[in-house]
Order: structure tokens, then C-alpha cells, then sequence
């Protein structure tokens, strides 16, 4: 049994090492066998790698962007994708403060509700400093810190005393701080918004970028300051859950108390909109399966080219090698031995490739993690379907060259000239 097991281990080795000899005789026509296989398989690291990376930054994003068990009412739907020509959302009325205290006080399963409404594309000025005109300023309740996880690093919130007076104080995001006071102590100090005069009581933390857009422009008034400004508009409700457990819970509580305020009948669509974390991650992952089919799509192209090169490759190298076949044959070789030559010479062809592809995919996950900021990790599946893809374009596309050779007779062969 042992020697039996070592003389097809052996007889394997041998023909793995004809395999390379073949390759190292014929580099030129090796090298553009391979090139297909390369391509095929480091586009499919590469895109599971990015795709990887884009959904890390998503998923970082969401654990950011709203606090703990919490979610958001708004006037419309959360809706994502790339939308071509003109479309028009149907109307729907606005979303009032005074759905907070109604909501808190039908819906048992919800710890607090904020409020908080937006305005966008201001300029922050202090003396002759100005940030660009990218400025986002929230108008919030005492909730807006906690139930969107945005806490001051310097000073102090909003507090509830500063909503009930409508002070003119503001707790400036990290780009208007670094902009307009370079690391000096902006508490007690005054900047003006759109012209407005306001008393800086704190500093949000530094979040930094997402994909190149920065999240620090974001700073927050007292939401009935805001309304006195900018008046009133539709407003977003922040809802958060007593826990966990209560999160599916306080959601439907909130769909039936929202459909009671908005005087809906049963059987009428909902007017107002809802946004959870897991609805991003959602939209993403609809959003980018086409990507993963374009790419599985260039990687199967690639392949059955690749494929088909290695099927014409090994019909010539059957050809070149007929004398050899018929030498074999008259020694005593038989058809599964040289069946099982020419395969394992397809498949090592088509492995080589793979292994060049892996390697091109790891150093473009690596040049991505080192020069653009953003998490590239290779995913260990994408390998190992990988090496699968090039073991089966290997057997599949080398089986008819190999059982070509096997058939070939002995005699004929050997006066092949």
C-alpha cells in the first residue's frame, strides 16, 4: 500500500515537473496563456476587496452615525442609487416638533425623542477668518448629541436651559474650529453664522473623512434658536429605543402612533419616511450587487479566454509531443497515465496564473490601504474561489487535449514526423 501510494506521488511529481519544463521551453506562448487567467483572477480580489473595504467604511459609518438604538422619522424616504433624468417625489406634509411629545407619550418602547432641523451651505466667520461655504448648522434639541453620537471634546451641549431662552450659542463642528481658531481656546468666544451673532459653548470631536467627504461640518444651536432665524421647516425626530430588545418594538409604535397623528386610514400609505442603520447598509448592498456581477462578469470572460488559450496551447503542445506520446505508449505507458500528464500540465498552467492574480490583487489591496486612507482587507474566500475557478478552467478546458493525447496510437505516433 505505501509503495503503491509512493509510486503515484512520485508519478505526479513527474508530471508537475514536465509541466514547468514545458512552460520554462516555451515562455512566450506560457506568458500569454496566463495573461487572461491573471486578469480574471486579480479582478475578482480586487473588486471583493474594494467592495470589503466599502462596506467596513459603511458599516463604521452607521455604528457613527446615530446613537444606540436609535432611528429617525422624516417627511421622506431615505433613498439612495444613481438616479437618471427627472423624477419627482410625490409631496407630503411636514413633519412637526410636536410629534415628539406625542410620540413619547404613545409609544412605551421609546426612551426619548429629539428634534432637530438643518440648513446647509453657510459660511462661520470670526474677525477676518472665514470657513469655505460648506457649513452645516443643526438646530436640535438636548437629545441631537446622544442620538446622533456626536459629543463635545471641548465646552459643553446644548442644554435645555439654552432651548428654553433660545440662546445664541452654538457648539461648533471640528472643521469651523480648526479653521477659525488653530488650537486656541474657542469657549466664551463669539463667531457669527450667516451673519448671526453666536457664543461658542463647545466643540464636537474629530471624526474625519468618509470616502474624501469630511464629517466635522456639522455644528448645532439650540432648535429654538434655529426656528427664530430660519423659521420653521419640517423637522427630523430622533427616536431612540429603552434597549436592544425594544428596537423592532418602539419601530412598529412609532409607524402606528405617526399614522394616528397624521390622521391615515387603514389601508393608506404612510405619508412620513423612516431611516434605521441597517437601511444604509441595505441600500449599499443593493446598490453595489451589479458591481460584484460586472466584476464576476470580467472574471468569467477573462477565464474562458484564458480557458480556451490553454485548450489551443495543449492541442499544439499534443501535436509538437506526438513522438514522445508513441515513445511513452511503446514502453508501456497507458492512456490514464498520459491522460493524467497533459491535465495536470492544463491545470498547472492555469494555477500559475491564479497565483500570479492572487499576488497582483494582494499588492493592489495593499497599494490601496497604504496611499488612500481606506480599509482594503482581501477577503480568504475570494482566494479560495479563486484557485477554484482556475483549478476547474485548468481540468475542464485541458480534458480534450488530454484525452486527444491518450487516444493517439502508438504506431502512428511513432512515424509522426
Amino acid at each position: 500500500m505505501g509503495k503503491k501510494l509512493f509510486r503515484q506521488l512520485s508519478s505526479y511529481w513527474e508530471s508537475f515537473r514536465m509541466a514547468l519544463e514545458a512552460m520554462r521551453a516555451h515562455k512566450m506562448r506560457a506568458f500569454l496563456t496566463l495573461v487572461g487567467v491573471v486578469i480574471g483572477v486579480a479582478t475578482i480580489i480586487s473588486m471583493m476587496t474594494v467592495l470589503g473595504g466599502i462596506k467596513y467604511k459603511i458599516d463604521d459609518a452607521m455604528l457613527n452615525s446615530l446613537g444606540a438604538n436609535v432611528f429617525q422619522v422624516q417627511r421622506y424616504d431615505s433613498e439612495g442609487g444613481i438616479q437618471f433624468g427627472p423624477r419627482r417625489r410625490k409631496w407630503r406634509p411636514k413633519i412637526e416638533a410636536s410629534y415628539a411629545n406625542e410620540i413619547r407619550q404613545r409609544c412605551p418602547s421609546v426612551r426619548a425623542v429629539g428634534v432637530e432641523a438643518w440648513t446647509f451651505g453657510l459660511r462661520i466667520t470670526r474677525g477676518g477668518l472665514e470657513t469655505n461655504a460648506d457649513q452645516q448648522v443643526a438646530g436640535g434639541s438636548v437629545e441631537y448629541g446622544t442620538n446622533n453620537s456626536r459629543y463635545t471634546v471641548m465646552g459643553r451641549p446644548i442644554t435645555q436651559q439654552d432651548i428654553n431662552s433660545a440662546r445664541r450659542v452654538i457648539v461648533l463642528g471640528f472643521d469651523a474650529y480648526k479653521t477659525l481658531f488653530a488650537g486656541s481656546d474657542p469657549i466664551g468666544q463669539f463667531v457669527r453664522v450667516d451673519g448671526q451673532k453666536f457664543e461658542v459653548v463647545g466643540v464636537f470631536e474629530e471624526r474625519g473623512e468618509m470616502f474624501g467627504e469630511s464629517q466635522d461640518r456639522e455644528n448645532w444651536i439650540p432648535f429654538s434658536t434655529f426656528e427664530r432665524i430660519y423659521g420653521e421647516k419640517s423637522v427630523n425626530l430622533t427616536v431612540q429605543a429603552w434597549d436592544p430588545k425594544a428596537f423592532r418594538k418602539a419601530q412598529s409604535e412609532v409607524v402606528e402612533a405617526m399614522r394616528v397623528i397624521r390622521g391615515l386610514r387603514p389601508g393608506e400609505e404612510n405619508n412620513f419616511g423612516m431611516w434605521t442603520p441597517d437601511l444604509m447598509q441595505k441600500q449599499f448592498t443593493e446598490q453595489t450587487s451589479w458591481i460584484g456581477v460586472a466584476a464576476f462578469g470580467i472574471c468569467g470572460i477573462s477565464l474562458l479566454v484564458a480557458g480556451i488559450g490553454i485548450m489551443n496551447i495543449m492541442l499544439v503542445s499534443v501535436t509538437e509531443r506526438t513522438r514522445e506520446i508513441g515513445v511513452r505508449k511503446a514502453l508501456g505507458g497507458t492512456r490514464g497515465s498520459i491522460l493524467r500528464q497533459f491535465l495536470i500540465e492544463a491545470t498547472t498552467l492555469s494555477l500559475v496564473g491564479g497565483a500570479i492574480g492572487i499576488a497582483l490583487g494582494y499588492g493592489i489591496a495593499i497599494f490601496i490601504n497604504n496611499n488612500l486612507n481606506f480599509p482594503a482587507p482581501v477577503p480568504v474566500w475570494a482566494v479560495f474561489l479563486a484557485t477554484i475557478f482556475c483549478t476547474f478552467v485548468g481540468v475542464g478546458f485541458g480534458m480534450w487535449p488530454a484525452v486527444k493525447a491518450s487516444r493517439l496510437d502508438p504506431i502512428e505516433a511513432l512515424r509522426y514526423e
